[in-house]
């Protein structure tokens, strides 16, 4: 799979590019430095994640996978190196939106679900079908970190492999908007923009950062690294 990282003003977008639905051959699919890189650009005001063409991403290649099945030491090594890159999205000081058309499955919406939002069109198909193949989600499906897929929902997609569509699926908590597939990306770069106007990129950082804490780190250091944050809050809105 080819990731594209664009700028386009000051907004940025990941592209998914593997026609036509965007598989992904291993569990690495972007370069994790490039990665970073791009998400740490000071001037960058937020980040819509989407696929080439039809479909967002329709999950993992799964005969490559069962290839990677040959060695499954180098396979685990690569499943841990996806699922930091899934990482770098949730924890990104940038806001990140996934923008849903056509299939969202498995890997792919494991990718949706690492991003703060989702925008799906009103014919997307979501799941992880992974049990109908006698597998599971490797980057992260089963555990949730930080999403809001309550856990009958989740238990409910990952042992039937069922697909859901958009509306269902805003139900679930697995996307947050539902609009006519022509408007997924204007929708999603409305709702970074109403995130972000009239706020510097430094304080739409410093306050992800502050939550970014508050999910991974004991309460009262999140509680002590929010103080020094809003002193630097402070003395950047000063000058």
């Amino acid at each position: 799979m080819k990731v594209h990282l664009l700028r386009d003003g000051d907004f940025g977008r990941i592209v998914l590019d593997r026609p036509p639905a965007n598989t992904i051959l291993q569990p690495v699919f972007a370069d994790s430095g490039q990665l970073s890189s791009f998400l740490a650009d000071p001037d960058l005001r937020g980040v819509i994640v989407s696929g080439a063409g039809r479909h967002f991403c329709g999950g993992a290649d799964i005969e490559a996978l069962r290839l990677g099945l040959l060695d499954p030491d180098r396979l685990a090594a690569a499943l841990d190196s996806g699922k930091t890159l899934l990482r770098l999205l949730a924890d990104s000081t940038v806001p990140v939106v996934a923008a849903i058309r056509g299939q969202c499955l498995g890997a792919g919406l494991e990718i949706a679900l690492s991003c703060h939002l989702r925008v799906a069109a009103e014919s997307a198909l979501l799941g992880f079908p992974e049990s109908t193949l006698g597998l599971i989600p490797g980057l992260g499906g089963t555990v949730g970190d930080g999403d809001r897929v309550d856990r009958r929902a989740r238990t409910d997609l990952l042992l039937t492999g069922r697909m859901v569509g958009a509306e269902e699926a805003r139900s679930m908590g697995l996307v947050d908007r539902v609009v006519p597939a022509g408007d997924v990306n204007s929708a999603a770069e409305a709702l970074l923009r109403a995130w972000t106007k009239d706020r510097s990129p430094g304080l739409v950082r410093i306050l992800l950062e502050a939550m970014r804490n508050a999910r991974r780190l004991p309460r009262e250091d999140a509680l002590r690294l929010e103080t020094r944050l809003f002193i630097q809050a402070a003395l950047e809105a000063k000058q």
